[in-house]
């Protein structure tokens, strides 16, 4: 693909995403999965969301949607990835509760990813209070 379409396709905020909530997400499963064969899993998930989380506070408002992270939109993002944990940790305590294999808890990335994008463009799109960032 060349020309208008892929130039705009490269500059949209859901390629931008894709890119570092792709980059994000895999790790995140590879840690969820390496750490639930030597932790529980519910500290597995933890640990690993609480690390992609750290790297998206960093990096989403600014790299993905072009915008300043301000007092209000980290607490407002920090607060939808809260419950996105929460949804996440209610799946890997299911794969528990159901003696599901460890690798299984690197699944719950695919419930927590779409849901992640879709708050941060929200929470950075927001055309009353939106900021862009100057490089």
């Amino acid at each position: 693909m060349s020309g208008p379409m892929s130039e705009r396709w490269f500059r949209a905020p859901i390629f931008r995403f894709l890119i570092v909530g792709g980059t994000n997400t895999a790790a995140t499963a590879a840690i969820v999965i390496l750490l639930s064969f030597v932790l529980p899993g519910w500290l597995a998930f933890s640990i690993a969301y609480a690390l992609g989380l750290a790297f998206s506070v960093i990096v989403t408002g600014r790299w993905v949607f072009s915008s300043h992270l301000t007092p209000q939109r980290t607490v407002s993002f920090i607060g939808a990835y809260v419950v996105i944990y929460l949804v996440g940790l209610g799946f890997v305590s299911l794969v528990s509760i159901w003696n599901g294999p460890p690798w299984l808890n690197g699944a719950s990335v695919l419930i927590t990813a779409p849901v992640s994008f879709l708050a941060g463009k929200f929470i950075f799109s927001n055309p009353q209070s939106r900021q862009v960032a100057h490089a």
